[in-house]
C-alpha cells in the first residue's frame, strides 16, 4: 500500500490541470514529502530512509531533475519524522501539519539552492510549497487512515 501511494505521490507530480493560472503553481506541494511524512507518522517501522531515498531517486528521474536532490530531501525528512515519531503521534492534525508545512518549506528552499548551484534557476517562490503540504496534508490523512488502520495492527 505505501509503494501504490509512492506511485500515486509520482502521477500527483506531474499532472498540470489546464484551466489552473500559473501563480497557484507555487503552491504545488511536494507529494512525495506529504506521503513519506505520512506513512512514517501512521505506520512507524514499514517505511524507512532507504525507502525514502530510492523514491527520491525515481521522482529525480521522473522530475528531470538532478539525482539525488529529492533522495536526500526525502531521507532527510524521513529520519527526523522516524525520530520524532512517538512525539508527533501524539500531534493534533495542526501540529501536524505545521511541522510539515515547516519542513517542505525548507525543503523547498534548499532544492531551489541546489538548483541554482548546478546552473537552473533560484525560485523564492519555492517556500510556497510548505504552504501547499499544509493544504495537502489533513484530506490525504483523512482519506489514508482507514487504510493505516488495518496496516498497523497490534
Amino acid at each position: 500500500m505505501i509503494g501504490l501511494s509512492v506511485v500515486v505521490a509520482m502521477l500527483l507530480a506531474v499532472v498540470r490541470l489546464p484551466e489552473v493560472p500559473d501563480w497557484l503553481g507555487w503552491l504545488r506541494p511536494d507529494w512525495g514529502v506529504v506521503f513519506l511524512f505520512y506513512w512514517t507518522v501512521a505506520a512507524p517501522g514499514r517505511t524507512g530512509v532507504v525507502s525514502a531515498w530510492l523514491a527520491g531517486f525515481f521522482f529525480d528521474v521522473l522530475l528531470g531533475e538532478p539525482l539525488g536532490l529529492h533522495g536526500v530531501g526525502f531521507a532527510t525528512i524521513t529520519y527526523l519524522a522516524m525520530r520524532f515519531q512517538p512525539r508527533l503521534a501524539m500531534y493534533t492534525l495542526t501540529q501536524q501539519t505545521a511541522v510539515l508545512a515547516v519542513a517542505s518549506a525548507a525543503l523547498a528552499l534548499l532544492q531551489s539552492a541546489v538548483q541554482l548551484v548546478v546552473g537552473g534557476d533560484f525560485l523564492w517562490t519555492a517556500p510556497l510549497a510548505g504552504v501547499g503540504a499544509a493544504l495537502a496534508y489533513p484530506p490525504l490523512r483523512l482519506v489514508m487512515q482507514p487504510v493505516a488502520r488495518r496496516l498497523v495492527r497490534p
